[in-house]
């Protein structure tokens, strides 16, 4: 008994001894380890959080971004695919791009595709309302006000060398009433009284607005009237036996500017010279001088970028006096006048001075008797056509397309046997000219140099033509459209 009591107070001693040794761990209170969780695990967690929340909210907001972008996308698809395309603009008077044909040529060159791109781009629907609305936001931007200040020469699409110096507006002084037309005023309008005063210019899109007139500013040719007249010189060897002729066409730039104006502008009457001193065996045709002795006579429209009929049948019958062949007096067509008309100079600045100045369209319909066949641009599906369209089925904005449009090429077969062909190469202002030949050749073929798809050396001598006149406005002489008569003649 006294031998395990003693082992056992042993242990008890050994043990007391072990715990004497061991070094005590501080005692932390749940208060303490609760302050220490608070300021140091807290802030971390927090930061996660923000940082998940952040996270979610991110993707939340790219989401809807993604649903949105398709959104609009698949909207877009919809409208531009399915809803109904656009065959002609009345407020630009042509026809719009026409879905193209495929072929193995056409798909390999990429011109197939191209077409299909500017056919939707193109006939998108309701495209006049998109362009309004777009112009009644953009429009008041690019407005400018001719008074007192100074303000450049914009827009005028011509390659003026970059050392040129730049045009400006001189001070506006007391404009002088040109002669307009005489028009019914809508009831519904306000117009501007009828005394003389001060007329301040407005320029928007390199169009000046004054005493009621439309007027869009020649930027000159730079040097590319020397290109026009090489290309027609180019024509006239490949064709030595056809009597080529030019005829480029002022426009209301060269007669209806005020002297305080003309300095934004450059001369075309001086842009024609130079033309005709460097044509070869090519005749020139005097159209400025014909157009200026009646420059007091409607002419040319207001509100719209071209010329009226009674201007096409003064240079017409220049053209025919050069020619040697007959023509008529303008008593032995018939007069048609159309009321209101508000052409494209509205549509392209939006000016309520030409909307609420309407003008008469009058043009002229030759009495002879002629058959009408038009084809492609291809020369290829001939349909039975009228010379003039109905101009009931037509807007206010629209009678100019009167005469057709340009995609297309038209033969005219006439009473007229003097065993004369004319082919006429052309752009919208040479549509007018058709009417006001008929009695002057025998035949005649109508071909807008932007839209013809043959080699044109081989379809003059194809349809065996006499004669070749090109005639266009000098925008499209001196322009980018040059190009076409070049190219027109190597494909």
């Amino acid at each position: 008994m006294s031998k395990n009591t003693k082992n056992t107070d042993g242990e008890k001693e050994k043990n007391s001894s072990a715990e004497t040794n061991r070094r005590p761990e501080p005692a932390i209170s749940i208060e303490a380890s609760d302050r220490q969780g608070t300021s140091i695990d807290i802030p971390i967690k927090a930061k996660k959080l923000k940082k998940q929340q952040r996270k979610k909210a991110m993707n939340r907001i790219s989401l809807a971004n993604i649903l949105l972008i398709s959104a609009v996308f698949a909207g877009g698809f919809v409208y531009v695919t399915l809803l109904p395309h656009e065959t002609k603009a009345d407020d630009e008077n042509r026809l719009l791009t026409k879905f193209p044909k495929f072929s193995v040529k056409s798909y390999t060159s990429g011109d197939f595709t191209d077409g299909i791109a500017d056919y939707f781009d193109d006939t998108v629907h309701a495209r006049a309302d998109i362009k309004e609305f777009i112009a009644d936001m953009l429009m008041p931007l690019k407005g400018m006000k001719y008074g007192g200040e100074k303000a450049e020469l914009y827009g005028s699409g011509f390659e003026k060398p970059a050392a040129a110096a730049t045009t400006t507006a001189a001070t506006t002084a007391s404009v002088r009433t040109l002669t307009t037309i005489a028009v019914e005023q809508p009831t519904t309008t306000v117009t501007e009284p009828e005394e003389d005063k001060t007329a301040d210019g407005e320029l928007t899109n390199n169009i000046l607005i004054v005493n009621k007139r439309g007027v869009n500013l020649y930027g000159g040719a730079w040097g590319s009237e020397q290109e026009y007249a090489s290309y027609l010189n180019a024509y006239k060897e490949a064709l030595p036996n056809v009597n080529i002729y030019s005829m480029v066409l002022p426009t209301a730039s060269s007669f209806y500017l005020p002297d305080e104006y003309k300095n934004l502008a450059q001369s075309e009457k001086e842009d024609f010279d130079r033309i005709e001193a460097a044509l070869g065996n090519v005749m020139s045709v005097d159209a400025y001088t014909a157009l200026e002795a009646h420059k007091d006579e409607p002419i040319y429209s207001r509100t719209d970028h071209h010329w009226q009929p009674l201007g096409a049948y003064y240079a017409a019958q220049q053209f025919a006096l050069t020619a040697g062949v007959p023509f008529p007096d303008i008593s032995e067509y018939e007069k048609v006048t159309l009321p209101g008309y508000v052409g494209t100079l509205y549509m392209y600045t939006q000016s309520a001075t030409l909307l609420n100045n309407p003008e008469d369209f009058v043009y002229y319909k030759p009495r002879t008797n002629v058959s009408v066949t038009q084809y492609d641009t291809h020369f290829g599906n001939p349909v039975a056509a009228d010379l003039l369209l109905d101009p009931s089925q037509m807007p206010n904005s629209g009678y100019y397309m009167v005469f057709g449009g340009d995609e297309r090429i038209v033969h005219v077969n006439t009473e007229c046997r003097n065993g004369r062909t004319l082919v006429i190469f052309k752009d919208s202002y040479g549509n007018a000219l058709l009417p006001m030949l008929t009695s002057s050749f025998e035949h005649i073929y109508l071909c807008d140099i932007r839209y013809f798809d043959l080699n044109a050396a081989d379809f003059i001598r194809n349809v065996q033509a006499t004669d070749l006149l090109f005639s266009m406005c000098s925008f499209s002489a001196v322009g980018v459209n040059r190009y076409n008569i070049y190219n027109n003649l190597i494909k």
